[in-house]
């Protein structure tokens, strides 16, 4: 009995030790996926991954089955797209039944892969939203980040290069801070995949030689090669196709070492478009028809490179054509080349499709649809012009809010710097006194006097350490403290609370015209009028120069918009000419209630942004955010 009870501990102990082990192995995997150590550039790595995944799962393990079912959703079906949106259908619904936001992010970016192998545009970018905003409310930061660089890649690829950037910059930090280098590099290669499509060649091909000094290693020939794409065609559309001719055909050695010819073939199209730019007509021709065995009979995983890439291919070769004097067979395929760009509406794209097809059109002697077709080049070219100076324009107030939060930052470094140090300096002092105590015993009654003196002097610091020296009210330091803790008291309450931040309007012209005297002058009049209009559960302080910021415990957005109206009126009724001032204060106001368990930083951002478009809206004024 003894015998047999041994013999059966030490089986299930076997069992126990391989079970934690078929863990660890799980584990592992997904870290190496989750992280883009594991590349998928051909069918046998999905297959594999997937294998592996299977094996290693435990039994009874409900927890890792839900990973590995999400997972599944990107391996299985890279040749089956269709299956894949069905499984990932019912997936979705028991993920959104249960509030499981890990999952329905990584379904729904799932499904933006698979619509995007179908070539369905719309309801791939519906997705990448949906998949955005899950990561959002799961606060998983990788997933932010990698769904802020996908919105960031859509956007760039339609032209709104400032939204993109300003989606890269947010998942930025967040990588840096993860250190997953390879979405790392991914992500300053669509930097500069963004900067080249503007025509910022020069700081396009910067960035690109940061991203190509971390892919070295043989297991990354695949990633290397997409960034000698990235840089060809910086040099082509900077003017230097030797070089970018040379580039694509390194590429082409590499996928033909990994055997994946779908890249071959794209890479084809990409030549033949180099050789036009090198007026070698006849290699470009032969390119193409190489190209084009490969696109019309093969079996792409991906129906959105394929038709974007079927589309330029007929643009190139119906270019090459013409410069051939075939303007019959251009003709045929530049109408081609229009009827698949017009489906995907690529700007950059069909300027070069009506400038040629207009060639084509007018050799044939079909002049009427020359003219009418130039007339769409025209069109267009002017809407691209007026688009690039607008983007042009957010790219710089972009630039100007990163630079402006930067220093924000900085300040804040430096004040919890200048806060430790006073902290540090009072617990010195208050183990010297100690010693002092134990030290001079005899003196009782004058370290007794002088440690009441103390603690008074410690907490009249410790009272200026919080207050605004020239207001009175609260500083930076202590608003944003208040600020938190009635923040996550309002979430523990389920309570609401919004925040105002107030700017004074043209302040720098008080200062400017009147002297700092008077603008402190005005500072402390408006700090008094406002502080008279709050309620008592109110808080007010001074985060900057002429910036305020308030906070409304247990107040929803329709119980704010009458108080921030309240300030915004009482400060633009001060009477200055008491004091010999002869202007008019006027301030804006972004108002904003925060979301349930939103971060601090976030509901002031978007407060930001609201007063940045009340200023933009003529001042003097309350937006809501």
């Amino acid at each position: 009995m003894k015998a047999f009870t041994f013999v059966t501990l030490l089986f299930f102990s076997f069992v126990t030790v391989a079970e934690i082990a078929k863990q660890q192995q799980f584990d592992r995997l997904i870290e190496e996926i989750s992280s883009g150590e594991r590349y998928f550039f051909k069918p046998e790595d999905f297959r594999q991954t997937l294998a592996e995944l299977e094996n290693a799962l435990p039994q009874n393990d409900a927890e890792r089955a839900n990973i590995l079912d999400r997972q599944r959703c990107l391996l299985a079906y890279f040749d089956n797209p269709a299956a894949g949106i069905a499984f990932s259908k019912t997936k979705l619904n028991q993920a959104q039944s249960a509030n499981d936001f890990p999952a329905q992010y990584d379904y729904h970016t799932c499904r933006y892969y698979l619509y995007n192998m179908l070539g369905e545009n719309e309801l791939a970018l519906k997705s990448a939203n949906l998949a955005h905003s899950a990561a959002e409310y799961s606060e998983d930061p990788l997933s932010i980040a990698l769904s802020e660089t996908e919105l960031g890649n859509i956007s760039s690829y339609q032209g709104n290069y400032a939204d993109a950037l300003n989606h890269y910059l947010s998942a930025y930090p967040r990588l840096q801070q993860l250190g997953y280098k390879p979405y790392i590099s991914d992500l300053v290669l669509s930097i500069a995949s963004a900067y080249r499509r503007m025509g910022l060649y020069d700081k396009a091909i910067t960035y690109i030689d940061e991203a190509e000094k971390e892919f070295n290693a043989p297991e990354e020939r695949f990633r290397l090669a997409m960034i000698m794409h990235e840089k060809a065609f910086s040099y082509a559309e900077r003017g230097e196709p030797e070089q970018a001719l040379a580039l694509f055909n390194q590429s082409i050695d590499v996928y033909n070492e990994l055997a994946v010819p779908e890249w071959i073939a794209y890479t084809n199209v990409n030549l033949v478009w180099i050789y036009n730019l090198l007026g070698q007509f006849d290699n470009a021709l032969a390119v193409a028809a190489e190209a084009e065995s490969v696109l019309n009979h093969g079996n792409p995983s991906n129906m959105a490179n394929l038709q974007t890439y079927q589309a330029l291919l007929a643009l190139y070769k119906g270019e090459a054509l013409l410069a051939d004097k075939q303007v019959n067979a251009a003709l045929e395929s530049l109408a081609l080349a229009d009827k698949l760009l017009s489906e995907q509406a690529v700007p950059r794209y069909m300027l070069q499709l009506h400038l040629h097809y207009a060639d084509a059109l007018a050799q044939a002697g079909q002049y009427s649809l020359a003219y009418t077709k130039l007339g769409q080049y025209v069109e267009l070219n002017n809407r691209q012009q007026a688009n690039a100076r607008e983007q042009q324009a957010n790219l710089l107030r972009l630039q100007f809010d990163f630079t402006r939060q930067q220093e924000k930052n900085d300040q804040l470094a430096a004040e919890k710097l200048a806060a430790e140090q006073y902290i540090s300096t009072l617990q010195l002092a208050q183990r010297w006194q100690y010693v002092a105590i134990i030290a001079i015993v005899l003196m009782l009654f004058i370290l007794v006097s002088f440690a009441v003196s103390l603690k008074k002097r410690n907490r009249k610091l410790h009272r200026l350490a919080m207050t605004d020296e020239l207001t009175g009210i609260a500083n930076r330091r202590r608003i944003m403290m208040l600020a938190e803790q009635e923040r996550v008291k309002a979430t523990e309450t389920s309570s609401p609370i919004c925040l105002l931040i107030i700017d004074l309007d043209h302040f720098k012209k008080i200062n400017d015209n009147h002297g700092h005297d008077a603008g402190d002058i005005v500072l402390q009049q408006v700090c008094l009028t406002i502080s008279s209009v709050l309620r008592q559960q109110d808080h007010f302080g001074r985060t900057g120069g002429e910036e305020f910021l308030i906070i409304l415990p247990n107040t929803d957005i329709n119980q704010a918009q009458p108080i921030a109206e309240r300030v915004r009126r009482s400060v633009a009724a001060i009477n200055l000419s008491l004091i010999q001032l002869n202007l008019q204060v006027s301030c804006s106001i972004g108002l904003t209630q925060a979301k349930p368990k939103e971060l601090l930083n976030a509901s002031i951002s978007r407060a930001d942004k609201a007063l940045y478009q009340a200023k933009a809206n003529g001042r003097n004024q309350v937006v809501e955010g």
